[in-house]
């Protein structure tokens, strides 16, 4: 037989799980089968604007308003189902506030000692622009991810790239206006580049000359 926790042991992991839950930089939240909020963490507030006191006991819709038509149909599938609904995107207008906004929604369900689904998780990531440009730069065979992919791939080297970028307005996409942010580019993005207009054949013109290999492969009068 397995050694029983001792009760140190137990607070540690209990102290652990609430700081977890209260220090997350996602939202956290839990339901019961009446769609009313039992627990939540301070992220989460501040998503909806609302501190935490005045979401206990209150419904989605008391809460969300009208974005909770979108949430209230995936807490009651995981209800039914007892498996788990995950990257539900949401989008919507929160009565705290006029501005849309959109979230990724994943939900959990817990169960009780008989094994009955009453009550359900989830987790909560808000979409900002630089999430969205997040997920476009780690995604896709469709994304060149560092200066070298992106040298690579017009057939130039990488100072003729970046040369390009702040005389021609070459289409570089960062995660953060910063120096030393991670760059990438969209070949969709560098194929319209290429076939605009004669100021970027002069680029070409003018930048292959010491470029390796010689010629730009992908351009295409």
């Amino acid at each position: 037989m397995g050694r029983k926790p001792l009760t140190g042991e137990i607070c540690t992991t209990q102290q652990l799980l609430t700081d977890f839950f209260n220090q997350s930089t996602v939202g956290l939240a839990i339901y019961d089968d009446d769609l009313r909020y039992q627990a939540l963490n301070p992220c989460l507030a501040e998503m909806h604007g609302m501190s935490m006191g005045l979401h206990l006991g209150r419904t989605l819709r008391d809460v969300l308003g009208e974005v909770a038509l979108r949430v209230e149909p995936a807490i009651k599938h995981v209800l039914t189902t007892g498996r788990p609904l995950l990257n539900l995107e949401i989008a919507g207008a929160l009565p705290s506030s006029k501005r849309p906004g959109r979230w990724v929604d994943n939900f959990f369900p817990a169960k009780d000692a008989y094994g009955r689904v009453k009550q359900v998780g989830v987790v909560v990531v808000q979409l900002t622009p630089e999430t969205k440009l997040q997920q476009v730069a780690y995604s896709g065979t469709e994304t060149l991810r560092s200066w070298k992919e992106i040298a690579n791939y017009l057939g130039a080297c990488v100072k003729t790239v970046q040369r390009w970028e702040h005389e021609y307005k070459f289409p570089i996409r960062r995660l953060k206006a910063s120096k030393g942010a991670m760059v990438f580019a969209l070949k969709t993005d560098v194929d319209n580049w290429l076939r605009s207009d004669t100021l970027r054949v002069e680029a070409l013109r003018r930048g292959t000359r010491g470029a390796k290999p010689s010629s730009v492969r992908r351009w295409d009068p």
